[in-house]
C-alpha cells in the first residue's frame, strides 16, 4: 500500500479504545474528547477482519495502542 507521496505503508496502528488517560499534547485536545458509546466501538471480529484486509493489502506489523 503507498500513501499520497508513494511511500510504502507496511504498518497498521490500532487504537482499541478512547479511554486513555495519559493526555498527551500530540494526542489530546486541550477540551478532551467525547466518550464514545460502548456499542460505537469496534468489537474483536470487525477489528480481526481489518487487520487481516490489511495484510491482504501488504501490512507487515500492527501495533495496538
Amino acid at each position: 500500500m503507498l500513501d499520497k507521496k508513494g511511500r510504502n505503508i507496511d504498518y497498521l496502528r490500532v487504537s482499541l479504545t478512547d479511554r486513555c488517560n495519559l493526555r498527551c499534547i500530540y494526542c489530546m485536545p486541550e477540551g478532551g474528547v467525547e466518550k464514545k458509546c460502548h456499542e460505537d466501538i469496534l468489537r474483536f471480529e470487525e477489528v480481526e477482519k481489518i487487520i487481516t484486509a490489511c495484510g491482504a493489502l501488504g501490512i507487515k506489523k500492527v501495533r495496538f495502542t
